[in-house]
């Protein structure tokens, strides 16, 4: 996987249970199928349609703006140096 702004990206997933939201990186959402809710340690389902489609889209934009990113700092490490 190449570094994008997921790796450094937090999402919001509200809990059912208590209905707080809790803090995930984007990129450990992505290779989870739940996790605990940080305020009443419920376990919150990441398969629903709702959170999978918020966490693959919040990853495809991470990503998109991650290349346009790698790309601009390249192509800043292209221009000659001026004298």
């Amino acid at each position: 996987m190449n570094f994008s702004t997921s790796d450094l990206t937090l999402l919001r997933i509200r809990c059912p249970s208590c209905k707080q939201y809790t803090e995930r990186l984007v990129t450990l959402l992505l290779r989870k199928k739940s996790m605990n809710c940080a305020v009443c340690s419920e376990s919150i389902d990441l398969t629903t349609p709702h959170n999978m489609m918020l966490i693959k889209e919040t990853a495809d934009s991470c990503a998109r703006i991650g290349a346009i990113l790698i790309k601009q700092a390249a192509a800043s490490e292209e221009l000659p140096a001026e004298s």
